[in-house]
């Protein structure tokens, strides 16, 4: 999950050819443009229009000669030009609101907390209650369940993030809504919304490869109905986390997104289940660390940066979301082995009932 610092969405650009107005679907998709030497950014706005005077031909000496303009209501806005500058404006905000409203900090922590309440229990209740479907009613029946499941969520992941490419004010409103983590204006559905959405295509990459590495192997140990909740609940807990924790520094100028705290959920439990399992590295193929040893200076290193005050980094979303992960692999393990031993009860008395 990472900061970002909150820039103007609406741009101006201006060629030497044509002026066209860019409605940035993504803030990576602004700052490039804003970085591109053959343009220049103008924001625009009302104090924009003013009269100048006008520019004649320079004369043959190569000296420029400035005249009032003869009519001031030339450069002037016109009645569409306003109106459609009062529309860019109103796409330009995360919301319809003028302002956001000046909350105490528990008023913006409530309703999200009670959300995030609301998944867990949901998460629960439907690790507890899923059973496996019969192979004729699955869609791609010769895949195993982990494959798809795991390649359904990287799906959604790439859907969101491609949404957030199409320069529409209707999705681009919508998705700053409900799918960014902002505590300057919270939303609680932003909490579960903004494991979805990515910056750039490098932090949906790396999220999406650590969840296949890691997540197909879980599913497959602990059943999809346990892998879902775990998943969806490790990224609002961390999503909650960060929300909570930049609020109480009054960090109003800042939002989060991305899908590593539930990605740090499903490592926490992975290390739990498989504790000597090796891991070696992409780039380090002669390092074999085990998955405990790892696990453990992953959690330092996102200690470290918290007490740092690393900025771009949400180090308290993936610490959250790594001992959330373990948690809920203690508990699905206690819950197997309560299991195990109540069935374990009832075949001895059976077997006690017997007349031989």
């Amino acid at each position: 999950m990472l900061h970002l610092f909150t820039r103007s969405s609406t741009t101006i650009l201006l060629n030497t050819s044509k002026t066209t107005c860019l409605q940035s679907a993504s803030p990576s998709f602004g700052i490039r443009i804003l970085r591109n030497q053959r343009f220049k950014s103008r924001f625009f706005h009302r104090s924009s229009f003013k009269q100048f005077p006008n520019r004649k031909p320079p004369p043959r000496s190569g000296k420029l000669t400035l005249e009032p303009a003869t009519n001031p209501s030339e450069n002037l806005p016109s009645a569409p030009q306003l109106k459609l500058l009062d529309r860019l404006k109103a796409q330009g905000q995360l919301s319809q609101d003028e302002a956001p409203r000046d909350l105490s900090h528990s008023q913006r922590l409530f309703a999200p907390f009670i959300f995030t309440l609301a998944v867990c229990g949901g998460s629960y209740y439907f690790a507890s209650t899923w059973t496996p479907p019969p192979l004729d009613a699955r869609m791609f029946p010769a895949l195993p369940q982990s494959v798809t499941t795991v390649a359904a969520i990287i799906a959604a992941n790439a859907a969101v993030w491609f949404a957030w490419r199409i320069p529409l004010p209707i999705s681009w409103r919508f998705l700053n809504r409900y799918f960014l983590c902002a505590p300057a204006l919270p939303y609680s559905v932003g909490l579960l919304g903004s494991v979805f959405s990515h910056q750039s295509l490098t932090h949906l990459g790396l999220n999406m490869f650590a969840l296949y590495i890691f997540g197909s192997t879980l599913c497959d140990q602990i059943g999809r109905g346990n892998f879902l909740g775990l998943y969806f609940s490790s990224g609002v807990v961390a999503s909650f986390a960060s929300l909570t924790h930049n609020v109480l520094r009054s960090r109003f100028h800042v939002y989060a997104l991305g899908a590593s705290g539930a990605v740090f959920g499903v490592l926490g439990a992975f290390t739990y289940f498989n504790p000597e399992t090796k891991l070696t590295f992409i780039f380090l193929p002669f390092v074999a660390l085990q998955a405990k040893y790892f696990m453990s200076g992953v959690a330092m290193l996102e200690a470290f940066g918290i007490v740092r005050g690393w900025q771009t980094i949400d180090n308290v979303a993936h610490l959250a979301g790594l001992s959330w992960g373990v948690g809920m692999a203690y508990w699905l393990e206690q819950r197997v082995k309560r299991r195990r031993g109540l069935e374990a009860a009832m075949a001895r008395e059976r077997a006690s009932k017997r007349w031989w």
